[in-house]
């Protein structure tokens, strides 16, 4: 029997969802129920027909006599492709299908001209771990599971040679009293954790109280040489500037101060009603700091499905501020 690789459609996202469901069942027997919730909760029928109009999503199937039995979630961020999530049925197994279904996933990153693939898995998942490692990838970094609520390592494999590695550069800009400074730490921790280079500089207006708030981050699988720039690749602002408005390639604005900005190509914005949607859907405006840090997560390629954030956030307000940054990661979605 052959396996049949196709792109994910519409009408495949119950079949789906039904193999993830029970991919979560296996691997988290030892879990909660909330806890296995928590994960199937990001790959619901209606959310994968949502990736499926994303132009950067690589979701496939694979079929045996016309039956489903296995899958991949993956996604391209910048110059990276991700895969989220892939397995075959237990009763397909030993067939080499998730490795017909990796490599096909590999070879679409390779045409979009992706340098490297990216991979989070389970450090107790041996058979996993040897399978990564027979297609070619590398363990890059591990988290704890103090840092996040679950132990995870993250596996690479490099697909073309770049003459060094790129350098990203973002800068968070708003007001005090927005998190700013809470915001720009935890991305930092992120990135870090996750075995990058990280530079971070913290400007303060001249006002004694309130006042503009901007953070400069830096951060590249490489040492940094300089960590100042005139340009950033993404901005994030979330208050009408005092100073001169903030040069980018890519800007994530705050709906309400949109006339206030200098302008760039739609093509390269985000227009986000970050304090409505606070107030609007978590009843308060604390909550737009952890909306955009979820946005912010989703444009630098940080993928979160995998994530438990119950020990990387304070324990007051945890499940809203833990869905906010969800929400903010699928807002477009």
């Amino acid at each position: 029997m052959a396996l049949t690789i196709t792109n994910m459609t519409d009408s495949d996202t119950k079949e789906v969802q039904r193999l993830f469901n029970r991919n979560i069942e296996e691997l988290h027997k030892d879990r909660t129920e909330d806890e296995r919730k928590h994960f199937k909760e990001s790959y619901t029928a209606a959310r994968v027909k949502r990736m499926l109009k994303n132009p950067n999503s690589v979701c496939l199937v694979g079929r045996e006599d016309g039956k489903l039995v296995g899958y991949v979630f993956g996604q391209i961020f910048g110059e990276t492709g991700h895969i989220h999530w892939f397995s075959t049925a237990r009763k397909q197994r030993g067939k080499g299908y998730s490795h017909q279904l990796l490599e096909k996933a590999l070879s679409i990153f390779q045409k979009k001209h992706c340098h490297e693939s990216r991979i989070f898995t389970y450090p107790d998942d041996h058979d996993m771990l040897r399978f990564l490692e027979g297609l070619g990838f590398s363990k890059r970094v591990s988290l704890e599971q103090e840092y996040l609520g679950i132990s995870l390592v993250l596996y690479v494999k490099e697909l073309t040679k770049l003459p060094r590695a790129p350098v990203k550069r973002l800068i968070l800009a708003g007001e005090a009293g927005q998190g700013i400074k809470v915001m720009a730490h935890a991305l930092a921790n992120i990135l870090s954790k996750l075995g990058k280079e990280v530079s971070l500089n913290l400007v303060y207006g001249t006002a004694v109280r309130g006042g503009e708030i901007s953070a400069e981050l830096i951060f590249s699988d490489e040492k940094i040489e300089v960590p100042f720039f005139d340009k950033a690749d993404i901005c994030l602002q979330l208050s009408r500037p005092v100073r001169k408005g903030f040069k980018a390639d890519k800007q994530i604005i705050e709906e309400s101060i949109l006339e206030y900005i200098e302008r760039v190509d739609k093509e390269t914005e985000d227009v986000v009603p970050f304090k409505r949607e606070a107030v609007d859907r978590f009843g308060s405006p604390i909550f737009v700091n952890m909306i955009a840090l979820g946005r912010l997560l989703n444009h630098i390629g940080i993928p979160i499905d995998k994530l438990n954030f119950s020990h990387g956030l304070p324990a007051r307000f945890l499940e809203e501020n833990v869905r906010a940054i969800k929400y903010g990661y699928t807002y477009k979605d």
